[in-house]
């Protein structure tokens, strides 16, 4: 059980850095601070959730029908986690630093702001598809023996994920001293390096279901 938990939190941290709303929410850190910037990883997750939730209410009986669909997932996980990797890796020579100030204290802007900021967070996450793709790929390893959805994993995903967006927000309210760009490439790398560990641990179950 702590294996599980401890590997779906790491994936969800370690794959979080190039997820589409990190852009959104270094634009609202850099320009309107920490709540602003939180609110928009805060709804980036539950928008992480609402996919779950419908791919769970259809891969559960999938499963239970057909063992064979988990080898097949193995392998599409695999294939995820390492387009990911690439992905990470490649936005080490692009990335840049964060520069600019904030322009006031969140304090006065108006709540309708932060609930937008929620909200392009959750539509920039669930209307994603590769949303829906890494979802599939990820939840071979929520199976028990007897093909029971196990939540511990997923749950711990999405709790690695609130982790790193929390993480971001608060690296944007130290501002341009903390994240400049060597800093987000070492923290790319780290990331990057994490799920390249997974694909491949995943490729070898594959392969070790096949055998």
């Amino acid at each position: 059980m702590l294996h599980i938990l401890l590997s779906g939190f790491l994936i969800g941290f370690a794959s979080s850095p190039t997820c589409p709303s990190n852009g959104e929410e270094i634009k609202h850190g850099a320009k309107y601070g920490f709540s602003s910037s939180l609110s928009v990883g805060v709804g980036a997750v539950v928008g992480d959730a609402v996919v779950l939730a419908a791919i769970l209410l259809w891969l559960m009986p999938l499963m239970n029908e057909n063992s064979f669909v988990i080898t097949l997932l193995w392998l599409l996980g695999s294939f995820v986690l390492f387009y990911v990797a690439v992905g990470i890796f490649k936005e080490m020579k692009t990335v840049e630093g964060v520069v600019n100030k904030q322009s006031g204290p969140a304090s006065y802007l108006p709540k309708r702001h932060f609930l937008k900021a929620f909200w392009t967070g959750a539509a920039i996450t669930t209307f994603n598809p590769f949303t829906a793709l890494w979802w599939v790929g990820l939840l071979t390893p929520v199976m028990d023996s007897s093909n029971t959805m196990n939540l511990t994993y997923p749950l711990a995903v999405i709790a690695g994920a609130l982790a790193w967006f929390v993480l971001l927000a608060f690296l944007l309210h130290l501002g341009e001293r903390w994240l400049t760009r060597k800093r987000r490439q070492v923290i790319l790398f780290i990331s990057g390096f994490a799920v390249l560990s997974y694909s491949f641990y995943f490729f070898y179950q594959f392969i070790k279901n096949i055998l």
